[in-house]
């Protein structure tokens, strides 16, 4: 029991003095499906909305707190939106959102226990706590995506010294960006599909064609030209 916890904007509950009363489920999120019943056929045609798309859900933490003193700051803490961090996957956080009413109920009038439940409207995909950048410096090198779906990672690319415009591949998707500066640095973000100057003042989108580029599961040969550097940061993410 003293091994369970849960993280809510880089705080630990236990610093709160906030216990778990029950662990927490480990869920592994619901596929995005429509169920199609066709007139003159048994059961039911299944179509998924898209790749890698799934529903969002409810993780309830029971909770209980030693006196009651402390109930305000709680309850400022217990709000809002940011990222959970549950004991059953310490090394992964989720974007979540805390909904519906936090309410401490005192359980025990000699020990001055308090309990409640905190809702957590969790998304369903999770990220590594830490995820360090992967630098490339030629054409051709494989880089690793060890989550269970296709990451849209950020590309922090240097341009060549003789270059104006870049060509970066990866996943069976390419992009052009043209109008450059030799030399200078650029963001492509594959998962909002912009392109910005190195400070991210400038919006750079209009000056590039095709598609964003993405790591599938697993090995993916990342390629292109134009560029003498690219830090990647791959965004992993996890059912």
């Amino acid at each position: 029991m003293g091994q369970l916890f849960f993280i809510w904007k880089n705080k630990n509950c236990k610093n709160m003095g906030v216990r778990l009363a029950a662990p927490v489920s480990i869920v592994r999120p619901e596929e995005r499906v429509q169920h199609i019943q066709i007139p003159g056929r048994s059961g039911d045609l299944t179509e998924t909305e898209g790749q890698d798309i799934y529903n969002s859900y409810i993780q309830t933490a029971s909770i209980q707190v030693s006196g009651g003193f402390r109930a305000r700051e709680i309850y400022d803490w217990l709000r809002g939106a940011d990222y959970v961090t549950f004991h059953g996957e310490p090394d992964r956080k989720q974007a979540a959102r805390i909904i519906g009413a936090v309410t401490l109920n005192k359980f025990s009038k000699n020990m001055d226990i308090w309990t409640g439940e905190v809702q957590f409207y969790c998304q369903p995909l999770k990220q590594l706590l830490a995820d360090p950048m992967v630098t490339i410096t030629s054409s051709g090198t494989s880089v690793v995506n060890r989550g269970d779906v296709t990451a849209k990672p950020v590309w922090k690319v240097t341009i060549g010294s003789n270059s104006t415009s870049i060509n970066l591949a990866a996943g069976g998707k390419t992009l052009t960006v043209t109008g450059l500066t030799a030399g200078n640095v650029i963001w492509i973000d594959s998962e909002i599909m912009e392109v910005w100057n190195a400070d991210g003042t400038i919006l750079m989108t209009q000056h590039s064609t095709g598609e964003f580029p993405v790591l599938l599961q697993g090995a993916n040969s990342v390629t292109g030209s134009g560029w003498s550097k690219i830090e990647i940061e791959r965004r992993e993410r996890f059912l």
